[in-house]
């Protein structure tokens, strides 16, 4: 069976898509998955038979969605890294990718991701996106935790071996191996990944845009930013977006004090467009549970389901144990 792979996603559902597709109110049919993320919802819906929408304003999200959503049966040869590339076209891009240089990576890593972009540049479709999620993943695991906003003195004190065996007893020599070496390792893994299932599509659109494109579904499933809580995407993967000229203004759903109202706007764009609202929250959120049901239940019916869970954090349990709710909400009185 077709296993989703690493994708090193930061908030991902992988953990939970058992409970996550076991409360579905419906059994088959077509789901939009609306803040696709690292598309672990997307990827299960597709396992189990679901035609499925996948969208997220991020391009490195995007991309995932591409690649392992809609992709139905392209996969990738290690001979790819063999493509002959044009020599002024890596300086270009090189000059291009500056910016990254002593904020993420070294500069001849620099070199190196210009390199590998080029090689992108003579892909095309699904072959494109796949190497592209791989490229991507490998730019994560190089980095400490996972993200692209840490600074760039703690990012060289952590990719310092043996600093990083006396402080956590671990040397996380993978920070240090070529972005091509991660890609490699991966390979197989992706390519695995990728099967035929139902009718699927990937966007890269606000959830707004996303609402006013589609005609009907049978649900839409909502995985925001959870408020309240470490959830700052753009930060964390944007600088992707802006090394393909994808980054992009969207409505904001990180604040507290205006998510209750943009989720609001949001589902009421989409009260006439499908039967069911699934909405991912946390007991950590704020608004708190009480006040999301209030607005859901202007809508029709709210139903909420609750699993504990424990997010990591750094690679440690988090120890204010928390459960995770599912707001099932059926549209009408």
């Amino acid at each position: 069976m077709a296993k989703y792979p690493k994708v090193n996603y930061i908030g991902n559902k992988e953990k939970l898509v058992d409970w996550l597709i076991e409360e579905m109110p419906v059994k088959e049919g077509r789901v939009l998955d609306i803040f696709a993320g690292g598309c672990s919802v997307s990827y299960a819906l597709k396992v189990h038979g679901y035609s499925v929408i996948s969208n997220d304003i991020l391009y490195a999200d995007y991309v995932i969605a591409k690649a392992l959503i809609e992709n139905e049966d392209k996969t990738l040869t290690l001979s790819v890294f063999e493509k002959k590339t044009d020599e002024s076209r890596v300086r270009e891009l090189a000059a291009k990718f500056s910016f990254l240089s002593e904020r993420l990576y070294y500069p001849e890593e620099v070199e190196e991701l210009a390199g590998l972009a080029a090689v992108a540049e003579k892909l095309e479709g699904s072959e494109r996106y796949l190497f592209l999620a791989l490229m991507r993943r490998a730019m994560i695991r190089k980095l400490p935790y996972s993200r692209m906003n840490v600074p760039w003195n703690q990012i060289q004190k952590l990719r310092d071996e043996d600093y990083s065996y006396e402080k956590y007893k671990r040397k996380r020599a993978y920070h240090n191996q070529s972005f091509e070496s991660h890609m490699r390792e991966n390979f197989e893994e992706y390519n695995r990944a990728v099967f035929k299932g139902k009718e699927c599509r990937a966007y890269c659109l606000d959830a707004f845009d996303m609402a006013q494109r589609i005609d009907h579904v049978d649900v839409v499933y909502m995985d925001p930013p959870y408020p309240s809580t470490m959830n700052n995407y753009d930060s964390f993967y944007g600088l992707f977006d802006e090394m393909f000229d994808r980054k992009r203004q969207h409505t904001d759903y990180t604040r507290k004090e205006s998510f209750l109202d943009n989720m609001d706007r949001l589902i009421g764009r989409l009260a006439d467009k499908t039967g069911y609202v699934v909405l991912s929250q946390n007991t950590r959120v704020r608004p708190n549970p009480e006040e999301v049901e209030a607005m859901l239940s202007k809508y029709g019916k709210v139903e909420i389901k609750r699993k504990k869970y424990n997010y990591q954090v750094t690679g440690k349990e988090n120890k204010n144990g928390s459960k995770e709710l599912l707001f099932i909400l059926k549209i009408g009185k």
